[in-house]
């Protein structure tokens, strides 16, 4: 009775301070557990949300925490991740990634929109690391190769460059020119993929690229529901259903094109598209390595290759592309630089593949564009496969760990003037492109690097080359245009903005 009179009696005040004092108890014991990188402070059920809703962009966020943190950072977010490890010094991104690439090699799993998505992660891009995912990679690399070193993604990217430039042609008032890299880069991966190419109107066309950007606009720019709590997935929430109903349309759409490719395929036939290089690896797989690959590389894995592909391919790289144009506008003397240089090389012609390697000074630009805005400035999360030690600290089985591209593409220590936009930092004395590896990761590194970085910067190559030699770029009158990236959480995306686009003569 004493004790429930001396509870009652509290005052409100004594209240409050017990419970913050038993929260930052909580914390310290919390930040204590492990050897891990230090962090901003950390609340039970909240995670760092303190330090990060500074800024909705995570990657900008975790620029300012390296200043205080140092090599390595140490988040929480909340429910959703308990510990996130953020490395943000290229020495210790290398040592991860390239020295320990397979104890880095793992993919969290715990998502369940990642999982739903990626029908039980039998995706390369979400994927954990193991037999399954080893193979689904090798045959994917290989059939992507053939178009990215082959004479197929320039015949594609010429009829698909042809359709745009006709249009680009039309336009005499400022524009809004995300539209026309979309539908070339859709093309481009469509006729890729599975033979198919559209019209800007065409109905399917249109469902493909509204249900792509909705996953890639909304869905992937925040956590849902039952990303928090997986019994969410089947309560009656609005954004889950749209979620579920966005997805299922999208790979209705794929596993019809695989269906359609099935009744048609011939082994014996030179490959149409990915899809068939995919259809004919399985089928080599089953026989050299016998029956145990037939759950290794099932239908499921040929679709969701074939859908990061689509990601990958698409958004990535008409981000780039934007920014290239961009850039070039606020920068005519660049843009002239590498119009010149284009028709040295290249002149009347169209034989880009072979005449790609010679545009040394346009291949800097691409690579600053890269540097200064990394499509994807963060990287996927890594998970840690075994207990490892990077740097001074330790990093149990099962740690969440992640690059600081955007970090380490700005950090004056590696470069000079990192904010400037300077393409000849990439130029070594005799005018060949010199590239350090460990400080430039637009596409990663290690085990995990984007498996279409030979695809992606081939494909934005020779669309540079044709287009900056047809087309001149630049801002409408009295706009200076906006550099600073959009508001999302993980991408590096270019505001909506108007351009004027010019055919140039002779």
């Amino acid at each position: 009775m004493e004790i429930v009179d001396y509870v009652t009696g509290l005052d409100v005040k004594t209240v409050a301070v017990a419970s913050l004092a038993f929260l930052l108890a909580m914390v310290y014991l919390r930040r204590r557990k492990g050897n891990l990188p230090p962090g901003p402070m950390q609340v039970p059920y909240l995670g760092s949300i303190f330090a990060l809703n500074k800024d909705v962009r995570l990657f900008k966020v975790c620029e300012e925490l390296a200043k205080t943190y140092g090599e390595m950072t140490t988040v929480s977010l909340g429910l959703v991740l308990d510990k996130l490890v953020i490395l943000n010094s290229a020495d210790v991104v290398h040592e991860a990634f390239v020295e320990k690439k397979e104890i880095m090699a793992g993919r969290d799993t715990t998502i369940w929109s990642s999982d739903f998505f990626t029908e039980g992660f039998k995706d390369i891009a979400f994927g954990d690391f193991g037999p399954s995912w080893k193979l689904q990679r090798k045959l994917a690399l290989k059939a992507i190769r053939t178009y990215a070193m082959g004479t197929k993604l320039e015949q594609l990217l010429k009829s698909s460059y042809s359709d745009v430039a006709a249009l680009l042609e039309k336009e005499k008032e400022p524009f809004y020119f995300g539209e026309y890299i979309h539908l070339m880069l859709y093309n481009i991966i469509c006729r890729m993929a599975f033979g198919k190419s559209y019209k800007i109107d065409d109905p399917e066309f249109l469902q493909l690229r509204k249900l792509l950007t909705l996953l890639v606009e909304d869905f992937f720019q925040s956590f849902l529901p039952p990303d928090l709590l997986p019994l969410l997935e089947h309560a009656p929430i609005k954004r889950v259903a749209s979620f579920k109903k966005c997805v299922k349309e999208l790979h209705g759409i794929i596993y019809k094109k695989l269906k359609e490719h099935k009744a048609t395929f011939n082994p014996d036939a030179t490959p149409r598209d990915l899809m068939d290089q995919l259809l004919l690896a399985q089928k080599e797989s089953e026989e050299e390595e016998g029956e145990d690959t037939k759950n290794l590389l099932t239908d499921t894995h040929v679709v969701q290759t074939v859908s990061d592909v689509f990601f990958a391919g698409t958004e990535t790289s008409s981000e780039t592309l934007k920014w290239t144009l961009m850039y070039t506008a606020a920068y005519p003397d660049v843009q002239e630089q590498m119009h010149n240089e284009i028709l040295d090389v290249l002149g009347d012609g169209d034989d880009l593949l072979q005449s790609k390697s010679k545009l040394t000074y346009c291949d800097a630009v691409l690579h600053e564009v890269m540097r200064l805005r990394p499509a994807i400035p963060m990287s996927l999360f890594h998970k840690v496969l075994q207990d490892t030690k990077l740097g001074e600290y330790d990093l149990p089985k099962g740690t969440i760990v992640t690059p600081n591209i955007w970090g380490i593409h700005h950090d004056p220590a590696y470069w000079d003037s990192p904010e400037e936009f300077r393409p000849e930092r990439f130029l070594d004395e005799h005018g060949n492109i010199h590239v350090d590896s460990k400080i430039w990761l637009p596409f990663s590194s290690g085990k995990r690097k984007c498996l279409g970085e030979a695809l992606a910067r081939s494909d934005i190559m020779m669309i540079m080359a044709l287009f900056y030699r047809d087309f001149k770029v630049s801002f409408p009158p009295n706009v200076t245009g906006d550099f600073e990236p959009a508001d999302k959480i993980l991408d590096c995306h270019c505001k909506p903005q108007k351009l004027v686009i010019e055919k140039r003569k002779g």
